[in-house]
């Protein structure tokens, strides 16, 4: 499934995420489509497609100490209108 990811950190941390991050490998079964940054704060979008809740927590995890991330279950949108078709909403 897919999921948006925004992740925020205080300014005072700034250095240390960003060096976390260029170490950062993503663990097997999460893969990143695509990463955004927010250039005017510290907030950094990812999309990443999950393969199940190990993968994710193995992802998320190690940056609880330092950042925080709240994670939206997301579709395109194409995927979204026939399935909601199924059901009469659109």
């Amino acid at each position: 499934m897919l999921y948006m990811e925004i992740i925020t950190w205080d300014p005072k941390d700034d250095m240390e995420t960003a060096k976390r991050y260029a170490e950062w490998k993503p663990p097997e079964g999460y893969n990143v489509l695509g990463v955004w940054n927010d250039i005017a704060s510290c907030r950094v979008f990812i999309l990443s497609e999950v393969d199940n809740a190990e993968a994710y927590a193995a992802a998320t995890l190690p940056w609880r100490d330092i950042t925080r991330c709240e994670t939206v279950l997301v579709m395109e949108n194409d995927k979204f209108m026939e399935i909601a078709a199924k059901f009469g909403e659109m």
